[in-house]
């Protein structure tokens, strides 16, 4: 590869590499280049990755492993590391958006907490004992020690690991020669009309899913139409929210990890009245117990369809599942709730991924509908904690697979058509401990330590876990129609069915399936990669395996179990034994209530080890 060399247009086929499998061999016969786009956490881990796979080899002295390590080349739109870990925003003062924003960069604002246990993502090489020297840690961490903690784990060993990173550079187009078996990467520097092109035997994409951002148009188009007076705005662009919110009434658009996040911190920065519109009542918003001082309201079943009050208000209806057109209706001539004095709506409905300057033969997976049609005749699932209430359900002849573990023409990350180009993708609830694990499997695959199966096998497992993805009753249910139809006819049946209740231990087991089926998968890619930290296999965990179970678990049961008291208390105020996989050190509790906290409560985390980052 050199940097910057012209390729004539008419070089480039536009055509996916059918023949990509068949000269994997000969690729890595010499050292092979990597393009890494996004240099967030997937971009970060792979070049730790292979630096610590190099300092692995030269203490063995394994001179011949070393000659197969990949040259690596990380685009980063960016001037820094982290992905959207980074912040360019201030969060809770009369400022305007920042960098970020004008950018076109997805960034974290400055005052987010994690959501889930941080025992969960502590790395093998580097512990928070190596890193914050002994000081007492809650489970639940602001962000930015957490950036600190990754960022000086990369860089206390490696302070030149960034050299390769061509940052504030954007990725303009990625296109596959099938005759040269190369990637022609063509990339822009920040302020520069100047396009530079480079040609890489492999090609990653690191940069992640948090691209644009989604806008429900539906909910948008009835707020402009209806003429609403308040600010709305995507959970990406909080920069002004404390003057949007403060003694103000908000509505969060979605239940998942973000409004969680932003509905806490409406109350800590004094909002009068947070509701949250959960369609589904299936995000995680949805499964909390109670919120500080009783402020937030979650509002399910229901859908607004109006603007009321000349524009400061929001009317929402009833709504029920149509088990036939698998969609939502609204129910007329039944109470409405009418919302009154809204000053913003906050859209917390996620991001699609930004791969336009991708050709379209390398991302095919992600154009086709990822359904499946070729289940056995004659499948029947698993007896599980419904079989007695819905007996044997025939499968719909398409399955949905959006929301599973596979993505049809994706095989552990590579491209079936072309194992060349490879991806990050996020399944569980550890999702900075599944990169760093995806980061050594695609070394793996490079340097050859894993041979490429053929495309034939490759759908031969994908087609064996979607079978075992049919006899997990959550994942079926996002799956299969008729499965779908058949539980929502129990639940709408017995609204005190016990599926209902999140403490009842089937729910909680009911629910825990998902994640320990991916934590499973990460076992099984770790053994297969070479990772220097064991879980146990696909087949059993061992004690650190079940501790990560048992992390995740705790974090759901410290939600579902709190209690409508009016207190001051939040899920990150719960007490739960925690405890690190590594280290075997319990998290303490916090400081003071998270909603008492100030940003300078933990200064002391900062500025350890070798990363001042933003």
């Amino acid at each position: 590869m050199v940097p910057g060399l012209k390729i004539e247009p008419n070089e480039i086929s536009n055509t996916a590499a059918a023949a990509a499998a068949m000269s994997w061999a000969e690729t890595n016969a010499k050292r092979a280049t990597v393009a890494v786009i996004g240099c967030g956490p997937g971009g970060m881990f792979f070049l730790h990755a292979v630096a610590t796979k190099r300092r692995m080899m030269e203490e063995a002295g394994d001179t011949e492993g070393m000659k197969k390590l990949p040259d690596v080349t990380v685009f980063e739109r960016s001037s820094d590391p982290g992905g959207v870990w980074r912040s360019n925003r201030e969060f809770g003062h009369d400022e305007e958006e920042k960098e970020g924003v004008a950018s076109g960069t997805t960034n974290m604002y400055e005052a987010l907490w994690t959501n889930g246990p941080k025992e969960n993502f502590e790395f093998f090489d580097y512990t928070y004992e190596d890193h914050f020297g002994g000081i007492e840690l809650p489970t639940y961490m602001p962000r930015q020690p957490i950036l600190e903690y990754f960022t000086a784990r990369i860089t206390r060993k490696n302070p030149n690991v960034f050299e390769n990173v061509h940052f504030d550079t954007s990725v303009v187009s990625v296109k596959y020669d099938e005759e040269r078996s190369k990637f022609i990467v063509s990339s822009k520097k920040k302020d520069s009309e100047d396009e530079l092109v480079g040609e890489y035997d492999k090609c990653i994409w690191a940069a992640g899913s948090n691209g644009k951002p989604v806008i429900p148009e539906n909910v948008d188009t009835m707020l402009k139409k209806g003429g609403f007076r308040g600010k709305t705005m995507h959970s990406s662009n909080v920069g002004n929210f404390q003057k949007d919110i403060k003694d103000k009434r908000v509505v969060l658009i979605g239940d998942a990890y973000s409004s969680e996040d932003l509905a806490l911190q409406a109350v800590k920065l004094g909002a009068e009245q947070v509701y949250i519109y959960s369609r589904s009542s299936q995000g995680i918003a949805a499964y909390m117990g109670a919120w500080p001082l009783n402020k937030v309201e979650v509002i399910e079943d229901m859908n607004p369809t109006h603007v009321i009050q000349d524009g400061c208000g929001i009317r929402f209806e009833e709504m029920v599942w149509d088990m036939d057109t698998q969609d939502y209706t609204t129910v007329k001539d039944t109470q409405p709730l009418d919302l009154k004095n809204i000053a913003a709506v906050v859209y917390c409905t996620g991001y699609s991924q930004s791969m336009d300057m991708l050709d379209e033969s390398i991302r095919q997976p992600w154009l086709n509908d990822n359904e499946y049609e070729d289940l056995p005749p004659g499948w029947k699932m698993k007896c599980n904690t419904f079989t007695d209430e819905v007996g044997d359900v025939d499968p719909s002849p398409i399955l949905t697979l959006d929301d599973t573990t596979v993505t049809l023409g994706m095989y552990r990350g590579l491209v079936i058509s072309n194992p060349n180009m490879m991806y990050y993708c996020e399944n569980s609830e550890t999702p900075l401990f599944e990169v760093d694990v995806t980061a050594w499997l695609f070394l793996a695959y490079i340097v050859g330590d894993i041979e490429i199966p053929t495309p034939e096998i490759m759908h031969q497992r994908n087609e064996a876990e979607i079978l075992e993805l049919m006899d997990m009753g959550e994942y079926r249910y996002t799956m299969d129609g008729n499965y779908a139809k058949a539980g929502d006819a129990l639940y709408y049946k017995d609204e005190n069915h016990w599926g209902f209740d999140m403490k009842d231990p089937r729910t909680l087991a009911y629910n825990r399936e998902c994640e320990v089926h991916c934590l499973k998968l990460l076992a099984r890619n770790m053994k297969e990669s070479g990772y220097p930290l064991d879980i146990g296999t696909y087949e059993k965990f061992n004690e650190k395996g079940k501790q990560l179970v048992q992390n995740n678990a705790q974090a759901m049961i410290g939600r579902v179990n709190l209690e409508e008291n009016g207190g001051r208390e939040s899920f990150r105020d719960c007490q739960q034994s925690y405890r690190s996989i590594l280290t075997g050190i319990t998290a303490a509790p916090l400081r003071k209530i998270w909603l008492d906290l100030e940003e300078s409560d933990y200064d002391d985390l900062l500025g350890r080890g070798k990363s001042m980052v933003k």
